[in-house]
């Protein structure tokens, strides 16, 4: 997937957009949750709110096995706000575009992401998850939901409130589609790109164990809610194996 949700892949520079996301901010910035069946989905900005326009033709449905991380390659830019951000991105994604002097984007359905990070670590509802992202480099991007963080993280380092929001959407897309931590990966795991960049990589280890735990901690208390949630193959499953002091399978 392009490294970008603003305007870079890997050292690719989206000069267009670059140019896009200095716009003057929208005066609408106030969340609204989706998933609200689900207890553990943190705050997502919705399409409705951030004022998508409808996807285009072409889409192509998924079955998620996995997440892949990226970075959006483009240094936090607290001064647009994250629905401009958004429909900047997708005014950008649903039109061919010049990504350099020689390599050229064709037009994408919607934006290439399903979840996007700002520098705040507000996050926004992207692309339809039962849909594959749309990528610039060379990997099959269907069965992942992609999941951007705004920053260059080759220069800057990920903030406590986005490493914060990342883990909670984490714990809850895991959850939600069953994909364990292990399966929770790297763009440059996938396609020849520094994406997400070193120091992104460097605090992943730490964010992946909170997720593991946080997540198993879940299953635990939906596995001790009822004898008929004790019988689902989740719990069954978990029910063989070890345990900490805590009573927390491990």
């Amino acid at each position: 997937m392009l490294s970008l949700s603003l305007l870079a892949v890997g050292a690719i520079t989206w000069a267009g957009l670059a140019q896009a996301i200095e716009a003057e901010p929208s005066d609408d910035t106030a969340p609204a949750v989706v998933g609200a069946a689900a207890p553990t989905s943190p705050p997502i900005l919705s399409r409705e709110k951030w004022r998508a326009k409808p996807a285009l033709p072409g889409l192509k449905p998924q079955k998620i096995g996995g997440i892949i991380l990226h970075h959006t390659a483009v240094r936090k830019n607290p001064r647009v706000s994250i629905e401009n951000k958004m429909r900047n991105l997708q005014s950008f994604s649903q039109q061919p575009g010049k990504v350099s002097a020689t390599h050229s984007k064709p037009a994408w359905p919607d934006v290439p992401y399903h979840f996007y990070v700002d520098f705040a670590g507000r996050i926004a509802e992207g692309r339809d998850v039962n849909f594959a992202g749309d990528t610039n480099t060379n990997y099959k991007p269907a069965g992942f939901v992609q999941v951007v963080v705004e920053g260059d993280f080759e220069k800057e380092t990920p903030d406590p409130a986005q490493l914060a929001a990342l883990r909670e959407l984490l714990v809850w897309l895991s959850l939600r589609f069953d994909v364990p931590p292990q399966k929770i990966t790297m763009h440059q795991n996938h396609a020849a790109t520094s994406c997400p960049g070193r120091n992104f990589k460097a605090a992943l280890p730490a964010l992946l164990a909170q997720v593991e735990m946080r997540r198993r901690k879940a299953v635990n208390e939906f596995c001790a809610e009822s004898l008929e949630n004790r019988r689902t193959p989740i719990c069954e499953e978990t029910a063989s194996l070890p345990r900490d002091r805590a009573g927390i399978a491990r």
